[in-house]
């Protein structure tokens, strides 16, 4: 199922801003062929090399992959809340999804089908986010929202070298 359809059937309404930001991730990925190959239990830890290790920590989004699976965490510098969103997205499974520092008023879910994670941060400068497994995927989509506006691609850090992507939404293609 793709982030429109899950817009359609209502499940975004309450994580993220509507199908506005469905619509960025459907568009806003790149077209690259990615691996199709999957372990026979389903793992597929093979992600390029700057998406491996936590980049520092700074104000905005950090993604990162390790050998325990993938990590997101959002925070901000200032004193006010910021109401942090996304989606992330995958043909494959995205398994094992924990919360990691959130409070009552965050919300984290995870598609009937696996292929998507949607999130709502109420964030007051500390960090909040989760960490994921991938089974069977072939890439995963990214699109990170502040206060309904994406975050610009200077404030995503991916990987321990800190590598911002061109652009929000963007692609990690695994390797083969």
């Amino acid at each position: 199922m793709n982030l429109k359809k899950i817009a359609a059937t209502g499940v975004m309404a309450a994580l993220v801003v509507g199908t506005a930001a469905t619509a960025a991730v459907a568009s806003g990925t790149s077209s690259t062929t990615p691996s199709t190959t999957c372990l026979p239990n389903g793992a597929d830890d093979q992600w390029p090399a700057f998406a491996q290790g936590a980049p520092a920590r700074s104000a905005g989004v950090a993604v990162w992959h390790n050998d325990d699976g993938w990590h997101v965490r959002v925070t901000h510098n200032t004193l006010h809340d910021r109401v942090l969103s996304g989606v992330v997205e995958t043909r494959g499974a995205l398994v094992d999804v924990t919360p990691v520092g959130l409070e009552r008023n965050d919300h984290l879910k995870v598609g009937p089908d696996k292929h998507t994670i949607l999130f709502r941060f109420n964030n007051y400068g500390r960090l909040d986010g989760f960490d994921f497994r991938t089974s069977c995927a072939p890439s995963l989509n990214f699109l990170f929202l502040s206060d309904g506006h994406r975050v610009p691609a200077a404030r995503i850090s991916i990987g321990s070298n800190g590598v911002h992507p061109a652009h929000n939404p963007f692609r990690i293609t695994r390797t083969a």
